[in-house]
């Protein structure tokens, strides 16, 4: 029973680190001028170890080769990663209101967020920022919002991520105790 549940909350890890991975790649693509910040090339790494790690722990309930402690450890360095970029990526976005407002304010509070305006650099003596460089409000409201709901849902990933990595580090606990009683009782 507990083979099947490890199963599946590796199935829902690896689910979890491809959307992160798939969600932090989309928002370095849209980054337009400079690099992309720190925290979405973070979270991107926290997903993609995040599979690696997940399919290295299906492997390891078919293959008993694998020592259960380092499928542990690489499953609470994978959680802290996650628990990390998460942390990251919402402080990151603390200062904006509302992702989907179409007040002045809440959009100048997603222009000048880093995560969401695709870059700024100085042009004429001022701040340009991709993001709202169009004549209209239209070309902000239609870039920002949208940026910002996948920064939401990729934090949002990132913890769920953390607690099912705590939860697979229990199920494998429970999985190598059962498995060590069962041995003592044969020998």
């Amino acid at each position: 029973m507990l083979n099947i549940a490890a199963f599946a909350l590796r199935g829902f890890l690896v689910l979890f680190g491809a959307v992160v991975l798939g969600l932090s790649i989309t928002l370095a693509k849209g980054q337009e001028v400079g690099k992309p910040p720190t925290e979405t090339s973070f979270s991107s790494f926290c997903g993609a170890f995040g599979i690696l790690v997940s399919a290295i722990g299906i492997i390891a309930i078919f293959v008993d080769k694998i020592p259960p402690t380092a499928i542990m450890g690489a499953d609470a360095l994978a959680s802290v990663f996650y628990l990390a970029g998460g942390i990251a990526l919402t402080v990151a976005l603390k200062d904006v209101s509302s992702c989907t407002s179409h007040s002045a304010i809440a959009r100048g509070e997603r222009v000048g967020n880093k995560l969401l305006n695709g870059g700024c650099l100085t042009k004429d003596g001022g701040l340009w920022c991709y993001a709202g460089s169009g004549p209209g409000k239209d070309e902000v409201d239609d870039y920002t919002p949208g940026r910002c709901q996948r920064v939401q849902a990729d934090y949002v990933f990132q913890y769920l991520a953390f607690a099912f990595g705590i939860a697979i580090i229990a199920t494998t606990f429970f999985l190598r105790r059962s498995g060590s009683n069962r041995s003592r009782a044969f020998v």
